[in-house]
């Protein structure tokens, strides 16, 4: 790149994982242009994802039903530089309409047309994806290249909040395990009567409690998991309404067991061991390397592992013949056997 930038936009509109996971980029473009205005074009909640994040100037919340607004809006905001991450029709018209001196964006979309740089899939691209999209990066030119894990920041009253809220639960004195049941895909979400029994392993062999988390529209399925479970040390989370209580609320657990889904990164941004759970998505894409207090695990005697699909053509056998027990087993080497938590 032949000039220094003094207005940075990023572009990912969703989902939820996807922005947080972006905002590593963020923190590397913020290190290499320390001058520079940085802003997030981002939708709701998504942008409840880079609340207080210090990389960041500004979020900006893109609406669908007004494109011209925010296209307009863009060009008068006068950036120098615009990344398009999200890369659908909509994100490259804005960035192609955005009037900015160079747009950049994946090389391998239908939308590449929009930018004057097309960021290449090289030999060596990393895989976990706020890597990997550091990596496209690197072909700006930036003197710095570092990869930072994302980080969440929550407010310091929902702190407070999420230290009251388990104690008003009412469990015994001692360690805590957050379940995070649900997924907005079918294939990515193991069933709740095995979420259920891991929690009845969990509490009776461990001598912990279990809380179960929900989300919008998600609280029936938590339910079903805590009564499957029939244990006093199987509770129902407290209802989170933001991303930053939920961040508080996961910073009270000792570690998370989840699918791969959006409250998992927020785990892993919150400093939180993970235990993922996979069907068809890959979890070298979503889980940090060389970081022993992330893991996952998966149903490897399945030839079908990994198809990245939506549907699934096998009745879920991936997931539904993933054993509690072998979820258990993978838990309690994390957990060490003799030790606490």
């Amino acid at each position: 790149m032949d000039f220094t930038p003094e207005k940075i936009l990023i572009i990912q509109f969703r989902q939820i994982g996807d922005v947080l996971l972006s905002a590593p980029a963020a923190e590397v473009l913020k290190a290499n242009f320390p001058r520079a205005k940085l802003d997030f074009l981002t939708q709701p909640p998504s942008d409840q994802a880079l609340a207080r994040n210090p990389a960041i100037d500004e979020v900006l919340i893109y609406e669908n039903e007004k494109p011209l607004k925010w296209i307009f809006g863009i060009r008068r905001r006068g950036y120098d530089l615009v990344i398009d991450l999200m890369s659908n029709p909509r994100s490259a018209l804005v960035a192609a309409m955005s009037g900015a001196r160079l747009k950049a964006g994946p090389a391998y979309t239908y939308s590449s047309w929009a930018y004057g740089l097309k960021l290449e899939l090289r030999p060596g691209q990393r895989e976990y994806n706020p890597f990997f999209k550091i990596d496209l990066l690197s072909q700006l030119g930036l003197n710095r290249i570092f990869y930072p894990y994302p980080k969440c920041y929550p407010a310091p009253e929902d702190l407070v909040w999420a230290e009251g809220a388990v104690r008003a639960l009412g469990l015994p004195a001692g360690p805590l395990i957050a379940f995070s049941p649900a997924s907005r895909r079918t294939t990515r979400q193991w069933p709740p009567e095995h979420y259920a029994s891991l929690a009845s392993l969990v509490a009776g062999n461990r001598k912990v409690a279990v809380m179960v988390l929900w989300g919008p529209g998600e609280k029936p399925l938590a339910e079903e998991v805590v009564r499957l479970a029939a244990s006093p040390a199987v509770v129902l989370a407290p209802e989170t309404a933001t991303l930053s209580k939920l961040s508080a609320l996961l910073k009270q657990a000792a570690l998370l067991v989840s699918n791969c889904n959006g409250t998992r990164h927020i785990a892993q941004a919150s400093g939180i061991p993970t235990l993922g759970i996979y069907g068809s998505s890959r979890p070298e894409s979503w889980t940090p390397p060389d970081d022993p207090r992330h893991q996952a695990v998966r149903n490897e005697s399945v030839s079908c592992i990994a198809c990245q699909k939506s549907d699934c053509a096998q009745g879920l056998k991936c997931l539904k013949e993933l054993a509690p027990e072998t979820v258990f087993a993978k838990l309690e080497q994390m957990l060490g056997k003799k030790g606490g938590i």
